[in-house]
């Protein structure tokens, strides 16, 4: 048991570490002869409104695994997919007949924050249930796995009730959200700050001048937005912790490093706290979750790892 553990965290932390690495030729891991793949697809009226998905080999309609991107909502692409580590779980999804998809989306903006890139997954997740005859996919199997950003975009779809907008004249808008798994690598429990900054109690003055220097970087007009984040019709729209219920999909999380002041946002979002915090509330909701946060020694018992966990909520 002990080997099969360190197995599982060398796994883990081998998989965040070569995600940082370039994208690697996926003609040396995988020959895309074998598989129908789908690159570009757009499912949207604008410029990052684009997909690839690529469909396993069966004549049966197949689950999916959608994978959303990091970059702190200000960069990042699909491609990330396509990197060694993250490929080499893609083909083992496929060949356990899951089909898997990438997506771009848009990034913050002065106009409403984070709520475009939310929004963007949500109506990839919508375009792909739309069109599941022409890409042979069981709509009512489908799970959301991101990293940083793409793990809060994710956990954001799931743990909102059914976002559909029956009254839209785009059918697709009326396609439901419902999905059922998630996998989050860095995810943050919220997007309400100030539950961040409650989580590790964090001096106000100090806190404040970290979001501005985010939201400076971002290219984003700072007097507005540090306003606006803590707007609470803002929040409401973009915060997800609250929503949370026992009805809401299986979680698999992991957070790395230790719980310690953050130097800028981004490690503000991965400090594994959020995963404690997430574990908490899925625990207190009698929802399926498999937690790991090692550098405050969260191990979930089971030593599920995070392939095996979506094969076994997919199929």
């Amino acid at each position: 048991m002990r080997l099969k553990l360190s197995c599982i965290i060398i796994f883990l932390n081998s998989l965040f570490l070569l995600a940082q690495n370039k994208n690697v030729n996926v003609d040396s891991l995988i020959n895309i002869s074998e598989f129908q793949v789908f690159k570009d697809v757009k499912y949207g009226d604008y410029k990052r409104n684009s997909l690839d998905i690529w469909l396993a080999d069966s004549k049966e309609k197949t689950p999916l695994l959608i994978y959303i991107h990091g970059g702190g909502f200000v960069g990042g692409n699909k491609d990330h997919a396509y990197r060694k580590n993250n490929f080499n779980r893609l083909k083992k999804l496929l060949n356990n007949n899951i089909s898997f998809a990438t997506i771009n989306y848009r990034f913050m903006n002065n106009e409403d924050g984070i709520l475009s890139s939310l929004n963007d997954a949500k109506r990839a997740l919508q375009y792909i249930k739309y069109n599941h005859e022409k890409f042979n996919i069981d709509k009512t199997k489908i799970g959301l796995m991101g990293s940083s950003a793409g793990a809060t975009s994710s956990l954001w779809i799931g743990f909102n009730d059914d976002m559909s907008d029956n009254n839209s004249d785009d059918p697709i808008d009326r396609e439901n959200t419902t999905v059922t798994c998630l996998v989050g690598i860095a995810a943050a429990h919220s997007m309400d700050l100030r539950r961040w900054r409650d989580m590790i109690d964090l001096d106000q003055n100090y806190f404040d001048e970290i979001t501005r220097k985010y939201t400076k970087g971002a290219g984003l007009d700072v007097d507005r937005w540090e306003e606006k984040t803590f707007e609470e019709e803002y929040l409401s729209k973009i915060d997800f912790f609250e929503k949370m219920d026992s009805g809401d999909p299986p979680f698999f999380i992991v957070n790395f490093g230790k719980n310690r002041k953050p130097k800028n946002i981004a490690d503000f979002h991965h400090n594994p706290m959020h995963a404690k915090v997430l574990k908490q509330k899925g625990d207190e909701l009698k929802i399926k979750n498999v937690v790991y946060a090692t550098g405050i020694g969260i191990i979930d018992p089971s030593n599920t790892g995070m392939v095996e966990f979506i094969i076994e909520q997919l199929n």
